[in-house]
This record gives C-alpha cells, structure tokens and sequence, in this order.
C-alpha cells in the first residue's frame, strides 16, 4: 500500500513536489555554502575542503550505520521526514549561524539528514506507481528535480548579490532553502497523516 495515498497522481505528484523541495534546498547549499564559509566564516580553501570532505564522512556515516536502525525504528515515510526536518534544520542553523563552530555543527546536521531522503523516493516510488507508469514517474522526478537545481540558486542567488554589502546577505538562500525543505517535510508528515 502506497503510503502517500491511493491514487497515482495524488501519490506521484507528492513525490514529484517533496523531491523539488529537497533539491531546491540540496543545491542551494551546494551553490553557496563554499562563498558562505569563504566570505562570511574567513575560511580559506584549504579549510573549506576540509570541511566539506568532513561533512560528507559524516554523511557516509549515517547512511551506512544509521539508515537502516531508523527506517525500522521510524518507517519509510517517517524516515525521509526526519531526513528532510533535518536537512532543514541544518539549512537555517547555517543561516543562523554567528560563528564558523555554529556554521560547522548546523552543516553537519544538514549532511545528517541527506542519507535519510534520497532512498526513500525509488521506494515509494515502487510502493506508488504501478509497474507500467514507473519510467514515465521516474523521468518527470528526474525532470523536476533538474529544474529545482538549475532554478533554485539563481533564485536565491538574487537575494544575496543586490544586497551583497549588507550585512548576513549572504544567509539568506540558506533561510529560504531551509524554509522549502521544512515544508518538504510537512507535505510528507499531512499525506502520510491523510491516509491513516
């Protein structure tokens, strides 16, 4: 049983829109986190790849020891919830941030919750669709999340460059970024909700 409803557009379009959601925000941090941690935290590139190869070990991390003890703690809907509330969560604590500690630990919050999504949507895509509308599904999926790449940090990007002088100018995409995988969340927490 599909646990994001019974009917395949009211199932495939959650999907579709959680999944832009999450990229919206997966790619902003990808876009601006380097320019962030450059000309707010002062941090060289020496220590900005430090931290991201830092960051991504912990992402290794959860996906290979902590995945698994969750989606069975938590199931699989429930799961990607905490993944993206987490993703969120880290989004704005970086926003937030006062201090590259605060910045760092928000970071490595968001990398936590990275592993918790992502393999969640070919499951309830397979829990969702029927077997004939799986390719046709996954390829708007795939082209969903491609616009929210492309889309999102030229966006975001907008708020920072005419404001660049002010000061946090550049938290903001940050903010926004987590604000749309917040909701994320909250789409998946009301179907799920919806169908019990």
């Amino acid at each position: 049983m599909c646990p994001l409803g019974t009917g395949l557009t009211t199932a495939g379009a959650t999907i579709c829109v959680v999944s832009f959601l999450y990229n919206a925000g997966q790619s902003t941090f990808d876009s601006f986190f380097p320019v962030f941690a450059s000309g707010t935290l002062g941090m060289g590139p020496t220590k900005i790849g430090a931290t991201l190869t830092s960051l991504a070990a912990v992402s290794f991390g959860v996906s290979a020891f902590v995945f698994s003890r969750v989606q069975e703690a938590l199931g699989l809907t429930l799961t990607a919830a905490a993944g993206l509330g987490l993703v969120a969560a880290g989004l704005i604590g970086v926003g937030v941030a006062g201090s590259e500690v605060a910045a760092v630990a928000a970071a490595a919050v968001y990398v936590s919750g990275i592993p918790l999504f992502p393999p969640a949507v070919p499951i309830l895509l397979m829990q969702c669709v029927p077997k004939t509308r799986r390719g046709a599904v996954m390829g708007l999926d795939s082209a969903v999340n491609a616009v929210a790449r492309i889309a999102t940090p030229v966006a975001f990007g907008k708020a920072i460059f005419p404001k660049a002088s002010a000061a946090g100018a550049l938290n903001a995409p940050f903010l926004y970024a987590g604000g749309v995988v917040a909701l994320a969340a909250l789409v998946v927490v009301v179907r799920r909700w919806s169908v019990l």
